[in-house]
């Protein structure tokens, strides 16, 4: 069990504490860094009380908050709508998951976040998700609002100017974030991570015990 604590603390201090260095070699972390997965046991002796909090508004254009989807277990990305590879990627991913899991993914609500809450307004972010899966909610806000729910959830990002291109890009950390029906992390994954074993991962938490 302990060697699922320091995995996943050694993540959030990359993520929080030193972000720029992720940015800088985040093909490197994705390629060595396993998937932490946190057993019962394991969350007992380590971050209990932690939850990790946003205010924000959905596609829709409604004011929402972590405790809006307190019926469901998350699956969460944070990404920006003009992301070349890695976001829509990762949201196909999603939708492997949901569709693998079944009836299961009724217990889940999946959920892109912003990090350019410039570009991403409700009405792209609307148009955005719908080329996913069709359960997937997509969230934006201000600047204010999504660098705080950047901050809860250790996600780094940053601009990325570039002279070659019209417009910026955004440098940013790509785990996928599994939290139960208390917005409390179970298990967190990096991009290297394959839909099937993720599946394989979250589905007994699902279960009906």
């Amino acid at each position: 069990m302990k060697h699922h604590l320091i995995r996943w603390i050694v993540l959030l201090a990359i993520g929080f504490g030193i972000g720029s260095i992720i940015g800088l070699y985040q093909g490197i972390e994705e390629q060595n860094i396993e998937n932490i997965s946190l057993s019962p046991d394991d969350k007992k002796i380590t971050k209990d009380e932690e939850k990790y909090s946003f205010s924000l508004i959905d596609h829709n254009g409604k004011e929402v908050t972590q405790d809006s989807y307190s019926s469901t277990y998350k699956l969460i990305f944070f990404g920006f709508a003009s992301c070349p590879a890695i976001c829509p990627t990762e949201l196909q991913k999603i939708n492997v998951i949901m569709s693998e899991l079944g009836d299961l993914s009724d217990k889940i609500t999946p959920i892109f976040i912003s990090v350019d809450p410039e570009r991403d307004t409700v009405e792209v972010m609307k148009e955005y998700v719908a080329q996913f899966n069709p359960k997937l909610v997509g969230l934006t806000g201000s600047q204010e609002q999504i660098d705080a729910a950047k901050k809860a959830f250790h996600v780094f990002a940053r601009k990325v100017e570039n002279d070659m291109m019209d417009s910026y890009m955004m440098d940013h950390s790509s785990f996928l974030y599994f939290m139960d029906k208390d917005n409390k992390l179970v298990a967190m994954y990096p991009a290297k991570d394959s839909a099937v074993n993720i599946t394989s991962d979250i589905k007994p938490y699902l279960i009906d015990k």
